[in-house]
C-alpha cells in the first residue's frame, strides 16, 4: 500500500511537469498561429489581412504541424484533466502514460512547425535557411536516441 501512495505520488509530481510542458507547447502553437510566418498582406484587395506565404508548401507544413502540435498538448491536458480524480492506480497510470505520449508527439509537431516556419520565411536566404534546418533536425537524432525503448513501445503497441 506505501509503495502504491508512492507511486500514485510520483506519477502526479511527473503529471505537473508535463502539464507545464504541454501548457507551454499549447501557447507557443496557439500564438504561432496568430503571428503567422512571414506575416499578413496589409495592401487593398481581396487577399488583403491573409496570410503572406499561403501558397508556399513549407508555409503549408507550417500550419499543419503547429495545428498538430496545439491539439495534441491540448488532449494531452485534457487527459490528464480526467485521470487526475482517480484513485485507481492502472486507471492513472493508463491516463498518465497516453498523455505523455501525446506530449511527446505534440513536442515532435513544434519542432517541425519550427522547421519548416524557419524555412519558409528564410527561403530568400537559401543557405541559411538549410543550416537553420539541418541544424534543427539534430533534435530528432538526439530524441531517437534517448527514447528509443519508448518508442519501440509505443510503435508496438500501435501495430496491435
Amino acid at each position: 500500500m506505501i509503495i502504491a501512495c508512492k507511486l500514485s505520488k510520483d506519477i502526479k509530481k511527473t503529471e505537473d511537469t508535463h502539464m507545464i510542458v504541454a501548457a507551454l507547447i499549447a501557447t507557443v502553437t496557439f500564438a504561432a498561429g496568430f503571428t503567422m510566418p512571414g506575416g499578413y498582406n496589409g495592401n487593398q484587395g481581396p487577399t488583403q489581412g491573409m496570410a503572406i506565404l499561403t501558397r508556399e508548401t513549407a508555409f503549408q507544413a507550417f500550419a499543419v504541424t503547429n495545428t498538430i502540435a496545439m491539439i495534441l498538448s491540448t488532449s494531452a491536458i485534457v487527459t490528464y484533466f480526467f485521470g487526475a480524480p482517480s484513485k485507481d492506480r492502472d486507471k492513472l497510470l493508463k491516463h498518465h502514460n497516453s498523455a505523455a505520449n501525446l506530449v511527446m508527439v505534440a513536442t515532435v509537431a513544434m519542432v517541425l512547425a519550427f522547421i519548416t516556419g524557419t524555412y519558409v520565411v528564410l527561403e530568400h536566404s537559401r543557405a541559411l535557411a538549410i543550416a537553420v534546418c539541418i541544424t534543427s533536425c539534430l533534435f530528432f537524432w538526439i530524441f531517437n536516441n534517448l527514447f528509443k525503448e519508448k518508442l519501440k513501445m509505443v510503435i508496438d503497441r500501435l501495430s496491435l
